[in-house]
């Protein structure tokens, strides 16, 4: 019996030390006039950070590999004034803190900050289960096309519960690949199953 509450303690500990590395921390402050520094931690190998303006072109690009920690230092000087975004991105979400440039320097938009949960699919024999958590109530349109592009589902669904949860039976259509997108707001997910 001790060992059985041993074993289980230890498969505790693991478990929440996994938790604790998997969840990553983005600071985004202000260093001066111009400069913003980004720092982040417990960084898992794939993760991007990204800087864009607010059209969403992509001014700073870096992929890294898996570290405690990693820091960046972004100077506006050179940028015309507007709103920038600092964007994170993970293999299950982007976290997103917009930065304001004007006469007066660089700001950070208070409590604006937000988390883009990215979608999860299952398939399960012919059934292909999806969940999205949206971070608010905003719309969500989820659209399946096969392998030539031609659109076989799309439903719009509109100030639904934060947490999006279907099931889509794929037993008429044959086997092949198929995409599945989901589109929130200004971002697109895509999710490539083979039935």
């Amino acid at each position: 019996m001790k060992r059985v509450i041993n074993l289980c303690l230890l498969c505790g500990v693991l478990l929440w030390s996994s938790i604790i590395k998997a969840s990553d921390v983005l600071s985004v402050k202000v260093e001066n006039a111009s400069t913003i520094n980004v720092s982040l931690s417990n960084i898992s190998k794939g993760q991007k950070l990204y800087l864009k303006n607010y059209s969403g072109e992509i001014l700073f690009d870096v992929t890294l590999d898996a570290m405690t920690s990693y820091r960046k230092y972004f100077n506006l000087n050179t940028v015309e004034n507007g709103i920038y975004f600092v964007e994170t991105e993970s293999q299950f979400d982007i976290k997103v803190t917009p930065v304001v440039k004007n006469e007066q320097g660089v700001a950070l938009i208070n409590k604006s900050a937000t988390i883009v949960f990215k979608p999860k699919v299952l398939v399960e024999d012919r059934m292909v289960r999806v969940m999205m958590t949206k971070s608010d109530k905003t719309s969500l349109e989820v659209t399946v096309y096969d392998e030539e592009g031609v659109m076989l589902f799309s439903e719009n669904v509109e100030n639904e519960k934060t947490i999006f949860k279907r099931a889509y039976n794929f037993s008429e259509v044959p086997y092949g690949k198929y995409l599945i997108y989901f589109t929130l707001d200004n971002r697109r997910f895509v999710k490539e199953i083979n039935i």
